[in-house]
């Protein structure tokens, strides 16, 4: 993964090896010293970590396990835990093993969610529950399931919206059993959601109804089973269970930029002259704040976390400006009542991002450990130091 490199058995390792996306490698090479580098991020203020733990790499076959890669998780949240820092566990980030994705029918099928899938949370649970200090139990399973079967940039590399809307359907449910099965312990669960305030393109009927469709996918979709017990993805059958309202003590959101959308339902830049990141979409922090304010309205006193929020560029001087913009949001949403409970940033060291490989940067730090302008504003933020205060160095 982005953090030591995608395991051969998982989804994604087809595609490099069919060279359809770059190589991850050892991504940002955390596995190579990660006690050094959960020490610098200790030494730099930060107290809370997120910690994918790659099933892929666990489990290569069905129920065969690699005893060595959970003692090595396990030695990772301990060196966490010996820096100071506070971990939360990711237990599905991307990627899936590719057994499961592909011979069972992932979380697509009821076996998939309730018997493989919720081993593995079991499984997890019983490993490291005595080391976390909370549980994300998927990484934005929506945006997941747009990215795999709408616009073919993860696997199985589909395009049609019919599939996607029934695989957010189906990996809204796997976050809903795991996060029944997690609460049966005594850590927070946080439900992390890639989320974008999405303009229509033009007045168009089409325009407007593609724009209307997207909000209730990225937002409605899931916030209905909070607030009423219903998982209510467009175009599908409502799934109704009341456990669903209390599923989540964390709502954790991942917001990089708006965007828009035109007549045919494609996703843009907003606006659209704005300069974009590497990834091709507009960063807009006060966008950030509105949807804060507009979690808030709909979930009331819920606490919420920005579980990520970055941008891709190697633009140094642009990412300490939005990161200081950004901060700004935050603090304005928490002065005006929001309760946001923390702040992530994506990610702390530069590494694999997917389909754009190392070819752009998005970390605190670069690749040789070296800090940037952003992490000082971030230290410095936490230190509460203002920014004509701080040294440099």
């Amino acid at each position: 993964m982005a953090l030591e490199g995608v395991a051969p058995a998982a989804d994604w390792s087809v595609w490099e090896r069919q060279g359809r996306v770059p190589r991850s490698g050892e991504g940002c090479g955390f596995g190579i010293d990660f006690r050094a580098d959960l020490e610098l991020l200790a030494e730099w203020g930060f107290t809370h970590c997120r910690l994918p733990v790659e099933w892929a790499r666990v489990e290569p076959e069905p129920n065969k396990l690699n005893r060595d890669a959970v003692d090595r998780y396990l030695d990772m949240l301990a060196a966490a835990r010996a820096a100071g820092l506070q971990t939360w566990l990711v237990l599905q980030h991307t990627t899936l093993p590719g057994w499961f994705a592909d011979d069972e029918g992932g979380w697509s099928t009821r076996q998939g969610r309730t018997l493989w899938w919720a081993r593995w949370v079991d499984r997890c649970g019983e490993w490291f529950s005595p080391w976390v200090c909370g549980w994300v139990p998927v990484e934005d399973p929506v945006g997941w399931a747009v990215r795999s079967r709408l616009f073919a940039q993860h696997p199985p590399g589909l395009r049609s919206a019919t599939g996607a809307v029934e695989a957010a359907q189906c990996g809204l449910e796997a976050m809903f059993e795991a996060c029944r099965l997690l609460r049966s312990g005594h850590q927070p669960v946080m439900g992390v959601f890639g989320l974008h305030t999405v303009f229509a393109a033009d007045q168009r009927s089409d325009t407007l109804g593609w724009q209307g469709w997207w909000d209730r996918l990225l937002w409605q979709s899931w916030i209905s089973a909070l607030t009423d017990g219903e998982i209510a993805v467009p175009d599908r059958p409502v799934v109704a269970r009341e456990e669903f309202r209390e599923a989540l003590d964390v709502v954790g959101v991942c917001f990089d930029a708006p965007a828009s959308v035109d007549d045919t339902g494609r996703l843009g830049a907003y606006p659209p002259a704005a300069r974009c990141d590497d990834s091709g979409l507009a960063p807009e922090p006060e966008e950030l704040g509105r949807a804060l304010s507009r979690l808030a309205d709909m979930l009331g006193n819920q606490p919420l976390a920005v579980a990520g929020n970055g941008v891709s560029t190697t633009d140094e001087a642009w990412r300490d400006q939005l990161l200081g913009q950004t901060l700004d949001q935050v603090e304005a949403a928490r002065a005006d009542g929001v309760n946001v409970a923390g702040f992530f940033a994506d990610t702390a060291v530069d590494g694999y991002r997917w389909r754009l490989g190392t070819s752009s940067a998005r970390g605190l730090f670069d690749r040789d450990r070296n800090p940037k302008d952003a992490a000082f504003t971030l230290r410095d933020r936490i230190r509460g130091v203002e920014p004509d205060q701080r040294p440099r160095g």
